[in-house]
């Protein structure tokens, strides 16, 4: 009876979709705005935390990270070039260029460590979909951002591009702050609409 119970308990458990081993992160509690995709792709072991248990949600993302995060999520594990290099995300910007996602030498190894501000993960991310995606792009919006006039137009059209996607939605003051760092929540939330 005991062990009856025991595989009905587990049985419940998994037909509930309850998580039997969640991930958990001593600097993130359910009131965070990334609360449900931080959990969700860490559950799915798509992101990581740190080895001392936090998740640093608002700790910036370096370009050799994002390079990491988007190849992976546009291109099968298979795919990814077994390159060893002088720095551990080369392989993902070699396999982006490769594959011809971003053009030769546009991320160079000096940069792979430094943060990533908004408006370059937005040029890489519009570069990279345009170079995978087969359906025709749509636009059906403007922007509307109050922040991205002094912005050149090519940039612009990146943005624009990212926003008709559904990847950024901006700000809820209607900035998108072009010039300041990623962060490691916002990049778990845009991978979640890729």
């Amino acid at each position: 009876m005991r062990k009856f119970m025991f595989y009905l308990c587990i049985i419940v458990l998994l037909l509930t979709g309850i998580p039997v081993c969640a991930v958990t992160f001593s600097d993130l509690n359910q009131s965070h705005w990334a609360y449900e995709n931080i959990m969700r792709l860490s559950n799915a072991k798509i992101v990581n935390g740190y080895e001392d248990g936090t998740f640093r949600p608002e700790n910036m993302v370096t370009y050799g990270e994002f390079m990491k995060l988007v190849i992976c999520s546009y291109l099968p594990e298979d795919k990814i070039l077994n390159i060893e290099g002088k720095h551990w995300a080369l392989k993902y910007v070699y396999t982006a260029e490769v594959y011809e996602l971003i053009s030769i030498g546009s991320i160079s190894i000096e940069n792979l460590d430094k943060p990533i501000t908004r408006m370059n993960m937005v040029k890489f991310l519009a570069i990279i979909d345009k170079n995978m995606t087969t359906e025709e792009y749509v636009k059906t919006k403007e922007l509307d951002f109050t922040d991205i006039y002094h912005l050149p137009r090519e940039y612009c059209e990146y943005l624009e591009r990212v926003v008709n996607k559904g990847y950024i939605l901006g700000n809820p003051d209607k900035t998108f702050k072009p010039e300041e760092n990623l962060t490691r929540a916002e990049m778990v939330t845009i991978l979640t609409r890729l």
